[in-house]
């Protein structure tokens, strides 16, 4: 417990708090003792509503956050009033309440209410606190949580964050054991505002080796002015499908380091020495990977605001300001190009590996990515399930000059509504085509109502490996009763679907059929559904083949 709440208190320091007042109690002991080991000036008030209003003050003046802690129980309900004021006067304040582990709760314990979310409506930022863990992995964890809490409270329209704490006996730290550097980055946080320009030190990108991380971004108009400062740094774009920087033709661009990333010796020659990251999380679960492996690099996030999108714990550098405005901000060229070369080297060596999979005669969803891509016409959208739907075309949809839109619901990565959202974008009165697995096409089978209602136009191409495939891929495998629990073979016949939604229904027997049958849906009004049936075992076994190096 000791490092851990020695990591949160540090971190604030290294964000530029100085202040803080405690408001004495027990299970708060560890947040106060450790407080005054370190370089903050501490008050103490008794009384948590003045102490409340006194923190106000301090916060008022100084004009940058200041801290709060108290014990659990009532003791929180009393800073309040304070809150409430912060938050109407854009004060920022960072209230830290300790409080009972979740198993002392709701059964009568002493000192005991419900904090959890306790200021609704009254803080621009909430997070409860695993319990204390003394790993390398949980100092970085509470760190990136300090980082949330205090750029919440100062960015925009100043306010009020607020963090519980839960803390198990015994609650005095050991004091023998006491490190406050554990779990710091080499590169402290900071963050960085700029509404029309930026003004920073870009000779950090100077004879530096980088990549360009690009996600998923709905409203992104700023893939030109990315690749020119790609262009500039010689930094590999490693980009997302829904990006769709993979309409670009551009050999900074690379689309398949899902595959080799999975290969040790590429990970090892491509280590970078910095990050820039545009847009959501990518896809790529391997790419992540590959990121938390290099922790100690300069990782900046560039977003319009604060979207803090870091579950690799490693961003230490978070620009809110226009894409576009970054990108040109950065002025540095680099002469050398060497490790670009080295990202398109494993580029050009998978993407051989992965063009044959146009050899096989069975249908693998790979190949039929493939042939999608050269089939769907210029200006179309393409929206693709979550599950392993989004996987294939991350592995399979390689980068040219196209106009072809991509679009997945990344947010929450759930199979739901994908058939409800796909005819939502055909209103739009372009080609639309939704890719998906059986499973998510069963989930929002009722939505293909609104597309019979409205007389909207839109294909559908299932992947029908009757169950959950992507279990396979997955330690689940190993289950005994993988089938029932995982796999859920449904054997349901799709074709009753003309009869009920007054849809188009085609079922190809091979390639030939597939791409006869696509062309005519494409050519015809109404909801269509190209059901193709595919080998699940196989499938398996043609992905292990192709996408690894």
């Amino acid at each position: 417990m000791t490092n851990y709440i020695a990591a949160l208190i540090d971190e604030l320091y290294q964000l530029g708090v100085r202040e803080v007042v405690i408001s004495p109690g027990s299970r708060s002991t560890p947040l106060a003792v450790l407080f005054c080991e370190h370089e903050f000036e501490v008050f103490v008030n008794i009384d948590e509503r003045s102490a409340g209003f006194f923190a106000l003050g301090i916060a008022k003046e100084k004009e940058r956050p200041v801290v709060l802690v108290c014990t659990s129980g009532s003791a929180v309900v009393h800073y309040f009033p304070a809150i409430v004021e912060a938050n109407y006067s854009s004060v920022p304040l960072i209230i830290l309440t300790a409080d009972r582990p979740h198993e002392l709760r709701q059964v009568g314990a002493p000192q005991t209410i419900d904090q959890v979310k306790i200021y609704h409506g009254y803080t621009k930022f909430y997070e409860e606190l695993a319990l204390p863990e003394e790993t390398e992995s949980m100092y970085r964890y509470v760190r990136a949580v300090v980082q949330k809490a205090y750029v919440s409270t100062v960015s925009e329209v100043y306010g009020v964050a607020h963090i519980n704490i839960p803390l198990r006996e015994p609650l005095m730290p050991d004091l023998d054991k006491l490190d406050f550097s554990l779990g710091r980055s080499k590169y402290p946080f900071k963050w960085l505002k700029n509404d029309s320009r930026i003004a920073f030190d870009d000779t950090v990108f100077q004879d530096r080796k980088g990549i360009i991380i690009c996600g998923g971004d709905a409203y992104a108009n700023y893939h030109q002015e990315v690749l020119a400062l790609a262009e500039r740094l010689k930094a590999p774009v490693l980009a997302d499908p829904i990006s769709n920087f993979r309409n670009y033709d551009n050999d900074v661009i690379i689309d398949s380091y899902d595959a080799f990333l999975k290969n040790n010796a590429a990970k090892e020659a491509l280590k970078p020495e910095f990050i820039i990251h545009f847009g959501q999380i990518p896809v790529s679960k391997r790419l992540q990977q590959f990121i938390t492996r290099h922790q100690d690099v300069l990782y900046f996030q560039v977003n319009e605001t604060f979207a803090y999108c870091n579950p690799s714990l490693t961003i230490n550098r978070f620009i809110i300001a226009q894409p576009s405005v970054f990108a040109e901000s950065v002025g540095v060229q680099n002469a050398n190009s060497a490790y670009l070369n080295r990202w398109q080297h494993y580029q050009q060596i998978m993407r051989r590996r992965l063009k044959l999979a146009n050899h096989e005669a069975a249908f693998f969803e790979g190949k039929l990515v493939q042939r999608l891509q050269d089939m769907l016409p210029e200006g179309s959208s393409l929206v693709i399930a979550n599950s392993m739907a989004i996987r294939d075309i991350d592995y399979f949809w390689e980068a040219r000059r196209q106009n072809i839109k991509l679009l997945c619901n990344r947010g929450a990565n759930g199979i739901d509504g994908v058939v409800s959202t796909a005819l939502g974008i055909s209103t739009r009165q372009q080609p639309t085509v939704l890719l998906t697995g059986d499973l998510a096409f069963y989930h929002d089978l009722n939505g293909l109502l609104v597309g019979k209602t409205h007389q909207l136009n839109l294909v559908i191409v299932v992947l029908n490996n009757n169950g959950g495939a992507i279990f396979k891929y997955l330690p689940q495998s190993q289950c005994k009763n993988f089938d029932y629990l995982f796999m859920t073979p449904h054997g349901i016949n799709f074709a009753g679907l003309q009869a009920l939604y007054n849809v188009t229904y085609f079922e190809p027997s091979d390639y030939a059929v597939f791409e006869q049958d696509f062309q005519t849906a494409l050519g015809m009004p109404g909801v269509k559904v190209v059901n193709v049936h595919i080998d699940a075992e196989l499938s398996k076994a043609l992905h292990d083949l192709y996408t690894c190096l």
